[in-house]
């Protein structure tokens, strides 16, 4: 499913009424009706309800919303704040609908003045206050009734998006409401899928008002949830198919891949990068590290390959030419296809020269497409020009926060605040494709954005990224582009969580716990049985 900002939803309201000849008060009703069905459906216990309604559009599908609840014989007063605006047109027919019905309607500051508790008298409020097109900052009135809604112990349901949070990704930039439900027409605003907008709207109903799908599934629009549809419209599923299908197959035909890290004391990350690898499918995996850790890491792992840089003679980091023919020993004369840097790597002088050699040498090596993470983009950040990166190999980062503010020296709030932004500002400077982790992860390639819809909070633990890296570095030997097999990692790497999780095992989880789901996580998604 597609997810849509303010201008791409407007555009899809023009050409829906301007071209395709839906009337606007149709697509209003139908809002509107989509709203009061949920309404409706929370039972007997939903005996007396508030309806506040500001001006625009937005009012309108409250004003519809009312008509059918007080239909359904449910007791409905409306409350307006319009803080010195008026009504739309489509709006106005159902407000007269509104009066005509004998439902009750009062201005918020009169509803106040006679209780300024009043909403804790009803059983739910519907937030129909601000649309999609509000920017900045709520102010008078309005700012007033969003918090006396938030105020207000009673169910919220909210009007396509919560009042106050804009659609485009950002964080509100004053007081928004904090809705238990998010009833949203035609498609998620990005505000509703990535945080911390999500955390404003609560559980969020897509209602079906109409649009041609045409509209609602063109490639014009930029952003997307990795679900369902992701994976069948991208023919992922298709890729999958025919690399496990080959008759003809051996290990070198399902690909070689290199691991560069788990230096002394962080062997465990490197480990679980390559078992998550493994887990995931690879034909062939070789991690290449330390001697000191290599001598732990060694037949702990048996499918795994491993050869170790040597320090020089005084114990500095190794020339290129060392790391060179230290790969080259292990490989055996085999050329590698894909590349993960960074778990375990180390910050220290010698893992930079590593760092520095590796990806000057990759693409002589083999590598089309490569993972950086962990430590690897705390070197990634130091590089004077990160265009440096051969433009003959797919990159893809994997950066959380912390990672993220270092490559864009930017503030970690400024990150957090607006992370569909911070994730194509990354995929554009370092021409490749960006994982912003965190709930809801986006990976971008510096226009379209991916939405992640699997995982929970016990993700954040440690060894987890490592994880992730041996997933994508497994997927990046498939078909599928580096942009493609970050998503279906992002995706593989939450639902293991959530199926560890289901078992009862819910919020405590180790990163070894997950390896144990990545297989069903994996087969949910290629054979066509994700939710």
């Amino acid at each position: 499913m597609k997810a849509v900002t303010a201008g791409e939803m407007r555009e899809i309201d023009r050409i829906a009424i301007h071209e395709k000849g839906i009337p606007g008060p149709v697509l209003m009703s139908m809002a509107g009706r989509a709203v009061a069905d949920h309404v409706i459906s929370l039972g007997p216990s939903m005996r007396r309800i508030a309806v506040i309604a500001g001006p625009g559009n937005n009012g309108g599908d409250g004003y519809v919303a009312a008509y059918f609840i007080h239909n359904a014989g449910i007791t409905v007063d409306i409350i307006t704040v319009m803080n010195g605006k008026d009504h739309s047109e489509s709006a106005l027919i159902f407000r007269r609908l509104c009066m005509a019905s004998g439902i009750t309607e009062r201005p918020f500051a009169e509803a106040i003045a006679a209780d300024v508790s009043c909403l804790d008298d009803y059983d739910c409020v519907v937030d129909a206050l601000l649309g999609i097109g509000f920017t900045g900052t709520a102010r008078g009135d309005m700012a007033d009734a969003i918090q006396l809604i938030n105020d207000t112990d009673v169910r919220i349901v909210s009007v396509d998006i919560p009042s106050g949070l804009g659609a485009d990704g950002a964080a509100p930039e004053g007081e928004a409401v904090i809705a238990d439900v998010t009833v949203t027409m035609g498609l998620p605003k990005l505000s509703l899928v990535t945080y911390p907008g999500k955390g404003y709207a609560g559980q969020v109903i897509v209602a079906d008002i109409g649009f041609p799908t045409s509209l609602t599934r063109s490639d014009s629009l930029k952003a997307e949830l990795i679900d369902n549809d992701f994976f069948s419209e991208n023919t992922i599923r298709d890729n999958e198919s025919y690399y496990l299908a080959d008759p003809d197959a051996h290990k070198g035909k399902r690909g070689n891949l290199l691991i560069v890290g788990g230096f002394d004391g962080m062997e465990g990350a490197a480990m679980l990068t390559a078992r998550a690898a493994f887990e995931t499918g690879v034909g062939l995996a070789t991690l290449v590290t330390t001697a000191a850790a290599r001598e732990i890491i060694a037949g702990s792992i048996p499918e795994l390959i491993t050869a170790s840089i040597p320090f020089g003679p005084d114990g500095t980091a190794p020339s290129m030419e060392e790391v060179e023919e230290a790969l080259n020993s292990a490989c055996g004369g085999r050329r590698y296809d894909v590349l993960v840097i960074g778990p375990g790597l180390g910050r220290a002088e010698f893992s930079k020269r590593v760092f520095d050699a590796v990806i000057a040498s990759a693409g002589r090596w083999g590598i089309r497409k490569a993972l950086i993470d962990g430590d690897g983009l705390y070197h990634l950040a130091l590089m004077t020009d990160k265009r440096a990166l051969d433009p003959g190999i797919e990159w893809a980062v994997t950066p959380h926060f912390k990672e993220a503010s270092r490559i864009l020296d930017l503030d970690i709030d400024e990150i957090a605040r607006n992370r569909p932004l911070a994730a194509a500002m990354i995929a554009r400077r370092l021409s490749c494709a960006a994982l912003l982790k965190g709930p809801a992860s986006i990976v971008s390639d510096g226009e379209r954005h991916y939405i992640n819809t699997t995982g929970t909070a016990a993700l954040a633990t440690a060894g987890s990224g490592d994880v992730l890296s041996g997933i994508i570095g497994a997927l990046m030997l498939r078909k599928l582009t580096a942009v493609h097999a970050a998503a279906c990692g992002a995706w593989i790497h939450g639902e293991a969580a959530d199926l560890h999780c289901a078992g009862g095992h819910y919020p405590v989880m180790k990163s070894t716990d997950m390896l144990l789901r990545i297989r069903e996580a994996r087969d949910r998604l290629f054979c066509g049985c994700c939710p």
